[in-house]
């Protein structure tokens, strides 16, 4: 009868009564406590008592299999993250990683965790784990790119962004990377080349293909096309600061610094934190 009602009061979300039964059956039975104890953490979650059913897993995963262990942990990470403690939910991700190394899933928190702490060498190593059992997906490989860069990995950020454009030939974010890394390395062969297939891209419409057709149109000399380009992003995105921003940068490549500070101004009013982004991209 404790049974049905369990699952009865379980179903309705009914998560205090779920408590009770399920002591009241330890206590029966103390036998039981081993596949009741992960339903009471689940109804203590459900209560958002989060520190109450990590204890109640921590004792629950003692003594089970690696695939209930793996299951407890799992929990475990969501009852640390909704208590905003990322380093211990960091701690159990590893823990299940110790278990199952190739876990794709867990990889992937883990590696972003990395990403997003600015952890650059940690997330290269987790990232090249996925791309070892092959579920690198694009996300991970331009996360990896990005870090490869951080940690001055040129080299390696080429090789990476490489086998982006094969699984994505139109991914925009990988060919603003490589202008900047080649413009840094002062490849002017491989810039060239890169602007090329920038501009033989679909012109979807978007502000992103739009500014970036600008931006490669001026490295190749071609001036007429590239203010073709951002003031068609102008006038398409008249209150949007960036339009305005890539044609202050524009100027200034070609040193016609009154106009282009002009143009920053403009992007300026329209946001005052653009400042921060113009930082980034000088």
């Amino acid at each position: 009868m404790s049974e049905k009602l369990l699952d009865y009061f379980e179903k309705e979300k009914k998560y205090d009564e779920v408590i009770k039964i399920i002591d009241k059956l330890i206590l029966e039975d103390p036998e039981k406590a081993s596949s009741l104890l992960f339903r009471k953490a689940e109804a203590l979650v459900g209560l958002e008592k989060y520190q109450q059913a990590i204890t109640t897993l921590k004792v629950y995963a003692k003594d089970c299999p690696n695939k209930e262990k793996i299951k407890s942990y799992v929990l475990i990470v969501s009852c640390y993250m909704n208590l905003d403690n990322d380093e211990k939910a960091e701690e159990y991700l590893v823990k299940i990683l110790e278990i199952d190394p190739e876990n794709d899933i867990i990889l992937k928190q883990l590696s972003y965790m990395a990403y997003i702490n600015q952890d650059f060498e940690r997330c290269c190593y987790l990232i090249k784990i996925l791309i070892k059992i092959d579920k690198a997906d694009i996300e991970d490989y331009t996360n990896l790119i990005f870090c490869c860069i951080q940690l001055d990995m040129i080299d390696d950020a080429l090789k990476y962004a490489e086998k982006v454009m094969e699984l994505d030939p139109t991914n925009l974010d990988v060919f603003a990377t490589l202008t900047i890394v080649y413009e840094n390395m002062d490849d002017e062969e491989k810039l060239k080349e890169v602007c090329q297939r920038i501009i033989n891209l679909k012109d979807d419409g978007t502000l992103q293909i739009i500014l970036l057709k600008a931006q490669a149109y001026l490295e190749l000399g071609k001036k007429e096309e590239a203010f073709e380009f951002v003031n068609k992003a102008i006038k398409l995105n008249p209150y949007d600061p960036f339009p305005y921003l890539m044609k202050g940068l524009l100027y200034n490549k070609l040193n016609m610094f009154d106009e282009a500070e002009e143009c920053f101004n403009e992007a300026f009013k329209l946001n005052p934190e653009i400042l921060e982004s113009m930082e980034k991209l000088s």
